[in-house]
């Protein structure tokens, strides 16, 4: 049974296949903001890692609500997420960078010049030729038959219910493992789950769910999460590029300490602990 053929008697889709309809449309958004491009721009790197991370997240909800195996399209979304990564992270530096407060200006030119100039390395390295993105598009549109040759049928609204709470769980997990490491590699898996947990609710949301308190609260979770990423891959390539000077290194720290205290409150929430 294809997705797009699963109603309910009354006519309207159930929720699963609402739910696979929207992954599929995520992946030819996808598919237009990558293939095609002589140049990658910001805002399309920027708007194709998200959708991809929301891809991913509905891929996951599905596979833990009908057992099935979608860990191939999962991987093929995860590689090119990877081959955007260089380029975004050099975006968010510079945007990153511009926004803090007190760093010196002789320090803030060198470093925006240098990521900068790394960003058209990586730019040229991966100026797409037919073949690559030709390859691209097949595997967007294989991971997409995929989807339409489930039965969305088997998605009912339980289990998708159930799968989102795996994905709560796995955060109460990412918070406990925060708690008792605090690494930037802990923070980022935190992240990781707040997200994909934020997109699986959206994903019920769009497909007629009631109001869904946890929706804003995980929203400016994953945005003090995100700052936190971003400062602390900026002071990693600023360090790298040999640019990271006394004065950028200390207000990257006392942002990178505000930030981690805002999360660990607002996780306290999210996951029903006290930081």
């Amino acid at each position: 049974m294809s997705s797009r053929a699963s109603h309910t008697g009354a006519g309207r889709p159930f929720a699963g296949a609402l739910v696979v309809e929207a992954v599929i449309a995520s992946l030819r958004q996808t598919r237009q903001l990558v293939s095609g491009q002589a140049r990658l721009e910001e805002s399309n790197v920027h708007e194709a890692r998200k959708t991809l991370k929301k891809i991913r997240a509905g891929l996951r909800m599905l596979a833990d609500a009908a057992a099935v195996d979608l860990r191939r399209a999962n991987e093929l979304c995860r590689d090119l997420g990877r081959l955007l990564s260089g380029l975004r992270d050099l975006d968010v530096c510079l945007l990153t960078l511009q926004g803090l407060p007190r760093v010196p200006a002789e320090e803030s030119r060198g470093l925006e010049s240098k990521l900068r100039s790394r960003r058209e390395e990586i730019h040229n390295a991966l100026r797409p030729d037919p073949e690559a993105d030709a390859e691209i598009v097949e595997d967007l549109k294989g991971i997409e038959q995929a989807l339409v040759d489930l039965n969305a049928g088997a998605f009912t609204r339980p289990r998708l219910d159930d799968a989102v709470d795996r994905s709560r769980l796995a955060g109460v997990q990412r918070f406990q493992a925060v708690q008792s490491d605090g690494s930037e590699e802990a923070f980022h898996d935190l992240r990781k789950a707040a997200k994909r947990e934020l997109y699986q609710r959206r994903y019920l949301a769009d497909a007629g769910a009631s109001h869904d308190s946890r929706l804003e609260l995980l929203d400016v979770l994953g945005e003090h999460l995100g700052r936190h990423q971003d400062l602390s891959v900026l002071r990693e390539l600023a360090t790298e590029l040999g640019g990271l000077g006394a004065g950028l290194a200390g207000v990257i720290e006392d942002e990178i300490v505000t930030e981690r205290e805002r999360c660990l409150e607002i996780a306290g929430h999210a996951y029903g602990c006290e930081p």
